[in-house]
């Protein structure tokens, strides 16, 4: 699968484009939560289009995440205990990166596609 990186005037133009030519079913903006040995961390947010086209409903999910600044290994001495690492986050810098999901009816749920064949690039 080929995802998309995606600016934020690429982004607002995508959309207009898409609103001007399919029917909107929804557009929100969703928390990304990652699963760590801490517990549930967010780690950005996610602008979410979901349209109506021929080909069936589409999903377009752009996730934005800070840019990683630096990353620390923690290495325990001791005998059983996990390695860690620590992230430090730009709290002004994001990356952002398109996905493509359409909807398949037969097992009720979203399946990613590649992005640069929906665009045509």
């Amino acid at each position: 699968m080929v995802t998309k990186f995606m600016q934020d005037e690429q982004w607002e133009q995508l959309k207009e484009n898409l609103k001007g030519r399919f029917t909107v079913e929804e557009e929100t903006q969703e928390d990304i939560i990652a699963h760590t040995q801490d517990g549930e961390v967010k780690q950005g947010f996610a602008d979410v289009l979901i349209i109506q086209t021929p080909f069936g409903r589409i999903k377009l999910a752009r996730e934005n995440r800070p840019v990683v600044l630096d990353k620390k290994f923690i290495y325990s001495h001791r005998a059983g205990q996990a390695a860690r690492t620590e992230y430090t986050f730009s709290d002004t810098e994001f990356s952002h990166k398109l996905k493509v999901y359409l909807y398949d009816e037969n097992s009720d749920g979203w399946k990613e596609i590649d992005a640069n064949a929906i665009l045509g690039q």
